[in-house]
Order: structure tokens, then sequence, then C-alpha cells
């Protein structure tokens, strides 16, 4: 069996824009010892990757289409000046199959419901990982919104941090996913290409709908965030995909298991841990297991719930991987730590573990560095 483990933003330097990281300077908080990841670092055999955040990640593996940003409307901008990389592929059809629903042949976009706060002159995004809100909550906004726009845009909260927008026709937009704009002032990040003035238009007027809503007046006079705008990304028309990279996907992310089952992969919940899925797993196969409990206190700043979330993972899953390699239960394992700034795999078999001359050396040895 080779298991891949697939641990985004664990690779962060001391200068992200979180100001946290794994180096020494990161935070008053010491960092998780990493000795087993540290281990098969230095025994296996490491490749660079490119600048690829979870969803990027999982489209490029899954051969679904990511839109480079030299295509970008703004590409005559300086470099620092420029916007994200913004994606035309349909992940919010095959993250509402992750999610149990039935896409259809409609067109789907991610319609999240965030708060957006001023600072200084920007608007900052913070999704519902940060403010939370629950099943009633989610149905009435859903509801008020779905009366106000009628046949043109139907919202599908089907998760009370998870929705789905049903379009009328498919829009001709990049956008940027969720994960890769909390924590950040939206300017950078809004729909762009031939119809993004009407999407920025859309926006506004979910705001408008929103602001005097009972839900948000009762959230305000508790002292909670309030649910001021969504975030539209990843629209689209699911597709089964002719590329299937693993017999296997464990994953709590939506998009992870609506890509397998396109691609006719297995697609379940993420285990508690390694041991647990181990007892029943097959001995053939590649299955990837998708690890994501660090993005958010990552994006956030939130040194000590990183700590914590990375001496999980290290402790539930990477430790017992190379326990299960070591004894031969794992034929091979590879982990990949992708980050914005580019990542590192690293693919390690059995053998390579008595490479004794290579000695461990401290995580922050391969975290690639912000360029000035």
């Amino acid at each position: 069996m080779h298991l891949h483990l697939l641990i985004p933003d664990l690779l962060l330097p001391v200068d992200t824009p979180s100001g946290q990281g794994w180096g020494p300077q990161a935070s008053s908080s010491s960092p998780p010892t990493l000795d087993a990841l540290e281990t098969l670092l230095a025994k296996g055999r490491r490749t660079p990757s490119p600048a690829l955040q979870l969803e990027r990640w999982l489209l490029d593996r899954f051969g679904v289409l990511v839109e480079e940003h030299g295509q970008d409307d703004r590409r005559d901008k300086p470099d620092n000046d420029r916007a994200p990389i913004g994606i035309r592929a349909a992940c919010a059809a095959y993250s509402l199959a992750g999610d149990g629903g039935e896409p259809g042949a409609a067109s789907w976009a991610r319609a999240d419901p965030v708060h957006l706060r001023v600072d200084r002159d920007e608007l900052v995004l913070a999704d519902a990982s940060v403010f939370g809100i629950d099943e009633d909550e989610a149905r009435a906004l859903a509801a008020t919104l779905n009366e106000h726009f009628g046949a043109a845009l139907q919202i599908d909260a089907r998760q009370p941090g998870r929705w789905y927008a049903r379009l009328g026709s498919t829009p001709s937009i990049r956008t940027t996913p969720l994960g890769e704009a909390r924590g950040e002032p939206i300017s950078g990040h809004l729909p762009s290409g031939e119809d993004g003035m009407h999407w920025h238009a859309l926006m506004n007027e979910v705001q408008m709908a929103l602001h005097d809503h009972p839900v948000n007046e009762a959230r305000e006079a508790r002292g909670e965030m309030t649910v001021n705008s969504l975030w539209f990304w990843g629209h689209g028309v699911y597709a089964p995909l002719d590329k299937r990279p693993f017999n296997a996907v464990l994953a709590n992310d939506p998009l992870a298991r609506g890509l397998a089952g396109a691609s006719g992969a297995s697609a379940l919940p993420l285990a508690d841990n390694l041991q647990a899925w181990l007892a029943n797993a097959p001995d053939e196969g590649q299955t990837l297991a998708v690890l994501d409990t660090l993005r958010a206190p990552a994006r956030y700043g939130d040194a000590p719930g990183w700590a914590e979330a990375g001496a999980t993972l290290h402790r539930d899953w990477i430790a017992p991987a190379l326990a299960a390699l070591h004894s031969g239960r794992i034929g091979m394992l590879s982990v990949h730590l992708p980050t914005a700034l580019g990542g590192l795999s690293v693919e390690t078999i059995r053998g390579d573990l008595r490479r004794f001359w290579r000695r461990r050396k401290p995580l922050a040895t391969y975290v690639r560095k912000r360029e000035d």
C-alpha cells in the first residue's frame, strides 16, 4: 500500500502574514517536536513543489483546470500588486457532491457565510471557523436571500458554515477559494474577469439584504460577529474526471471527497487516527489522507492553536505512519507539505529508513523563505 499524507501549512516561515512559523522566533509557545516527520524528510526522497494551497493542490492532482495568473485581466500590474491566482474550476459542484448533494447539470458556486470587518482602509474576511453559526441561523439567513434573489440565485445552506449557490448560468469570472481569502483583505481576492463587476455588485446586494436581518441583530446583541456577506468561489458544472490518482481519499474536506468520487475513487470521512483506519485498510492501492487542521490557525495567526494541531497530527498520523512503514504494514509513504510560498514532498520506503548516514535536521531547515 502507498499512503499519501497531505498536510497544508506545516512548513511556514516566521515571516508569513500570520506572523508565526516553526522557527525559534515564531511565538512564545514552543513548537511541537516532530521527530517522525524530520526522520522521513532526512531518509526519503525530497521533491520541491510549487506554491499550491489545498484546493489548488487537489485540482492539480486530479487534473482539473487551474486558471493561471498570466491570463488575469490584471496581468499588467507589478507582481506585488497582483491579486492571487484566480481559479476557474467547478470546485463548488464537486464540493456539493462531497457534501452529499446532487449537483446534476446545474452550475454551482460556493457561497460561504463570512464576516467582513473594517481594518484601516480594508475589509478583512473571517469565516465560520472563527465566528460559528448554527443550523437555525443558517436556514433563516438563506431563506431571506432566496426570497430576495428568486430563481437567479438559490442558496443551499447544506452545512451551517458551508453554503452553495445554484446559478442561472455559469459566469465568466475567476475566484479565490475561501481558504486562501480568510484572514486577508478582500480587495486582492474579489472575482475578476469579464463578469467580475457584476459579482462585486451582487456581493454588495447580499450585504444589504443581510444588514438588518433578525439573526444578525440577535448575534450583535450577544456580542457575536454578524454574518454580513457571502464569499462566492469555485463556480461551474459537475463532470466525471478522467484522472484517478488515488484508489481512496480520506478527508473531512468536501472538495477532496467530491473529486475522489468524480474520479471513481472511494471517498471516506477522515478517521480519528491512522490506527483506526489501518485496522480495515487494504493491502494494495494508493490512499490519500487530507490532514488540513493547520490551515485556519495558520491563516489567523493563532500560534498556540497551530502548534497544538501540529502536535496532534504528529501523534495521530505522522508518527504512526512512520511506525507502519517500519513494520511493513505500509509499503510506501509520501508526505506532501504545500504552502502558499512553495512546498515539499517526501517519498519513503522501508529500505530508506536504514540510511543511518542521513541524519535528522530541524524542520526549519526545509522551510521555503519568503522573498523580499
